[in-house]
């Protein structure tokens, strides 16, 4: 069966067999995708309209237009992904390259146990924000929805390059890449800062050192 890959760490996108596929423009129906993707459970079709549809519209045609292009996209010949029961809704990802869900899965294990190889595995995932680009007018809470999972998956993406660099010989360049993403990705982690300076001063960078403190 084609290999559907789903990508959530960055502006969203989807491929088969790494070949790209063709979505509407509709922000509403990546905003849906990403939503059940990331779903523990089925949701609601009234949830779903709430959270991305303004009640003087028609929520449940937009959402049943929306659900029919997700089906055009994502399901394959004897292989339904929308699943839909009663009133609820849900994705079927089981099979598929989900970056989002195996960062969340890889956090949720607990990153210390993982090897460095698995380590830059899941640092490659990050390709920018969660759903980069994604905004949604008049519909807060959705918008609340997406500013917590940035957050969630950028202190995960923090916790990833912490770990790597703490896996990798000290004073590597790869180290200080890292270190440097880092920093760029969380200043008000000293956690970051106190790793670069401890590895500038053991290549015997004061200058670079002190430049990052006046910095």
């Amino acid at each position: 069966m084609p290999v559907l890959s789903v990508r959530l760490l960055g502006p969203l996108a989807i491929s088969r067999n790494d070949v790209p596929v063709t979505l509407p423009s509709s922000r509403k129906l990546r905003a849906l995708l990403a939503y059940l993707a990331l779903a523990p459970h089925p949701v609601s079709r009234s949830r779903l309209c709430e959270l991305l549809w303004d009640v003087p519209n028609d929520p449940r045609g937009e959402l049943r237009w929306c659900l029919s292009k997700l089906r055009g996209a994502l399901d394959a010949p004897g292989r339904h992904r929308v699943v839909t029961q009663g009133d609820t809704v849900a994705l079927d990802l089981s099979d598929c390259l989900v970056d989002a869900l195996e960062v969340s899965k890889a956090a949720s294990q607990g990153l210390g146990s993982l090897d460095v190889d698995r380590l830059r595995a899941l640092a490659k995932l990050f390709a920018g924000d969660f759903l980069d680009g994604l905004e949604l007018e008049r519909s807060p809470h959705f918008n609340s929805w997406l500013i917590a999972q940035r957050r969630r998956f950028s202190a995960c993406h923090a916790a990833v390059l912490g770990r790597l660099v703490a896996s990798l010989p000290a004073h590597s360049d790869e180290a200080i890449a890292h270190l440097d993403t880092w920093v760029e990705l969380a200043p008000f982690d000293t956690r970051g800062h106190l790793a670069l300076l401890s590895n500038l001063a053991g290549r015997g960078e004061a200058g670079a050192a002190e430049q990052h403190l006046a910095s």
